[in-house]
């Protein structure tokens, strides 16, 4: 087998996708499999156009249907892998341990691949019945599970047990492909052996993915320095970005810590480049590591490197040294970490795992969250102390909604400077129809969706080339702006005397309130929020008076009790409730 030295100098994998989770994962296994092989290379296609693809490379291609859009960033000589998906078995114990002849209705991003892997299902777990789910279709009677591999904020809603199989990971045929192609030689117990370590390693609540080693080969392989947006990248038409702008580039002269928090999706990472890109360090490496896709233990290695028998492994303050650290997702550090952080960030030097001897370091410290770091705060979930060191200079980034004004600049700029489609036509109405989605997942939702509709080879955008979830979403969306908008005098009467059977008619209000505030926002609370949230409201309730009045509700269907990462929600029947009692008053 070549060993590390033979192959880390000339030995590189590209991987292209268009979804940032997707590429991410593949590029995890795939280190995970052949880490100490291969350079393993990922690329977004938003980013395609930044970089420089080598002739002789290899690339693994997310999916065959991108490759129109990323033929013409590849030279003459490069070979390129179709990467085909597989399940992760590792993620599919309770389907294991289910009664035969369960009902499955099967979730995924778009119906191709809902039917790949409800085929991959039959394949492998023959013992159950798999239906293939669509938005704008209705959900066959008797289902016993709900499965989707990574995709919950697809589940419909309703009362059904739902199984996360996490995204589906690379097939062992593409890894045995990538292997021929880059001319590794392995035995197969060896590859087999690779490959059952990466599915372990990706399995859910396990993100243990990289060592201190591998990053240190990887930011030797990037030269450090991987910032690759300017602030005039950002398309602000709308005052909303404006205003941020005006903000951030203040703060990116500064040396001080800089917080960026806003929703998912929103454009936290291309400003924490852009601010370094226009710092005193700009010169320096920028490196960034997400919090929470890492377990306390292996977040804590990678930070702040280890010794052990002699032989040392810097940590990303070592390696960022005189440059920029980016803490994505500060929020999910672990309390056990916050205090070390801190003391870091106040000193100015870090002790390796295992180590007796400060470093000394210089590092600009950027960090981004979708949460309000201050309700943390509030809550008891983050050191008030390191709030207030890296939260003094923050900028909350404004969602799509809240920028109307730049939803068609994007698109454009989208199509014509990163997808070179500026022959792509999108109809007014269809600009129309889109601006009616609600885009929780932001900008990045809507480049995602606008590089699938690109792949497809068509010269303008229809109603029926949108991904399927967002298609059905929308047709759903017009059903219900037909549905009456007012509930009768009888059933709303009915209703009051139901609830008021209970004794509770003022604090359910309170409740369905909560809940449609959270609807209004894509998100579905647990007790535990719902309990603060009415305390905002001064209702306060205990655990299992909130459980009683959730169940009364759920019978007269005004919510959608659901366990687990699902949460509640309020039903139609609930809006038109609420919407009637608004238009009485």
């Amino acid at each position: 087998m070549l060993g590390v030295k033979d192959t880390l100098v000339n030995k590189v994998l590209t991987i292209i996708s268009i979804q940032d989770e997707y590429l991410s994962m593949v590029s995890k296994q795939m280190t995970e499999i052949a880490g100490d092989l291969i350079k393993i290379r990922p690329i977004s296609i938003k980013n395609l156009a930044r970089e420089t693809i080598s002739e002789g490379d290899i690339v693994l291609l997310g999916a065959s249907f991108i490759l129109p859009l990323v033929r013409p960033f590849l030279p003459k000589g490069v070979r390129c892998i179709e990467a085909k998906r597989g399940l992760n078995f590792v993620n599919i114990k309770k389907l294991l341990f289910a009664p035969q002849g369960k009902n499955i209705l099967v979730v995924n991003d778009t119906e191709h691949t809902t039917l790949e892997t409800i085929q991959a299902l039959r394949e492998t777990v023959f013992e159950h019945n798999y239906f293939a789910y669509a938005p704008d279709t209705p959900i066959p009677e008797q289902i016993d599970y709900i499965i989707t591999p990574g995709e919950m904020q697809l589940v419909p809603e309703g009362d059904m047990k739902v199984i996360d199989i996490g995204f589906r990971v690379l097939a062992l045929e593409t890894v045995c492909e990538i292997f021929e192609a880059l001319e590794l030689d392995s035995q197969p117990f060896f590859l087999a052996n690779r490959y059952m370590k990466s599915l372990v390693a990706l399995s859910n609540g396990n993100h243990a993915l990289k060592t201190g080693a591998t990053i240190s080969k990887w930011t030797e392989y990037t030269g450090g320095k991987t910032a690759k947006y300017f602030f005039d990248d950002v398309i602000a038409h709308s005052q909303a970005m404006n205003d941020v702008l005006r903000i951030v580039r203040k703060l990116a002269k500064t040396s001080e810590p800089v917080h960026i928090f806003g929703e998912t999706g929103a454009g936290k990472r291309m400003l924490a480049q852009a601010i370094h890109n226009d710092s005193p360090v700009k010169m320096g490496p920028y490196l960034h590591i997400n919090c929470a896709a890492r377990s306390s233990d292996v977040l804590e290695r990678e930070l702040f490197g280890t010794e052990s028998g002699g032989q040392t492994s810097p940590g990303l303050f070592e390696l960022a040294n005189g440059g920029t650290l980016c803490l994505e997702e500060i929020d999910e550090l672990p309390v056990s970490l916050q205090a070390r952080l801190l003391q870091v960030l106040e000193e100015g030097q870090i002790i390796r795992i295992n180590g007796h001897i400060p470093i000394p370091i210089q590092v600009r410290i950027i960090t981004t969250s979708d949460a309000d770091l201050s309700l943390l705060a509030d809550d008891g979930k983050f050191r008030r102390d390191l709030f207030y060191y890296l939260a003094a200079l923050t900028c909350k980034v404004p969602s799509l909604s809240e920028r109307e004004e730049d939803f068609e600049p994007l698109i454009q700029t989208y199509l014509q400077s990163h997808l070179h489609r500026d022959d792509l036509v999108i109809p007014p109405d269809m600009i129309k129809l889109l601006r009616q989605y609600p885009w929780p997942g932001n900008v990045i939702e809507l480049f995602n969706a606008l590089s699938y509709m690109a792949c497809l080879e068509e010269k303008e955008i229809t109603l029926e080339l949108l991904p399927f979830y967002i298609k059905g979403r929308l047709q759903k969306a017009a059903v219900d702006s037909s549905l009456p908008q007012e509930m009768d005098e009888s059933e709303l009467n009915e209703l009051f005397m139901s609830i008021e059977e209970h004794g509770f008619l003022e604090e359910s209000l309170a409740i369905l309130e909560v809940y449609d505030e959270g609807k209004k926002q894509h998100t579905s609370y647990g007790r535990a929020m719902v309990q603060k949230r009415l305390e905002e409201k001064d209702v306060t309730l205990s655990e299992q008076q909130l459980r009683t009045r959730l169940d009364a509700l759920n019978q007269l269907e005004l919510l959608n009790v659901r366990q687990g990462r699902s949460g509640t929600t309020i039903s139609r029947k609930g809006e038109l409730f609420l919407q009637t009692l608004r238009m009485k008053k």
